[in-house]
């Protein structure tokens, strides 16, 4: 019986993604039997958490003075005394 050789070409396999083999590795690094971390994780999360909390809250902070400190510059060559008062308002919040 006469042989015949066939090629054929086969697209070479993905690579795993990244992202989803750091959070295999990080699942697996917590749930192994000798967990020293695992005790410590939720006080860090709500440390991480805590600080999340105080910078979005400096970004509002900051956003809403420059929002103050725009409408008093639109104010201040039709309503002076407004725009003066809008002005105080921003610097004081600034020195909280």
């Amino acid at each position: 019986m006469p042989m015949q050789i066939v090629t054929v070409m086969v697209p070479p396999l993905r690579a795993e993604p990244r992202g989803a083999v750091w959070i295999g590795n990080a699942i697996s690094w917590l749930c192994d039997d000798r967990g020293r971390l695992r005790p410590r994780l939720p006080a860090w999360l709500a440390a991480a958490r805590a600080k999340l909390a105080l910078d979005r809250t400096a970004r509002r902070d900051a956003h809403n003075r420059e929002d103050l400190y725009a409408l008093a510059r639109r104010y201040e060559s039709t309503q002076p005394e407004f725009a003066k008062d809008l002005f105080a308002a921003a610097s004081n919040d600034r020195a909280r």
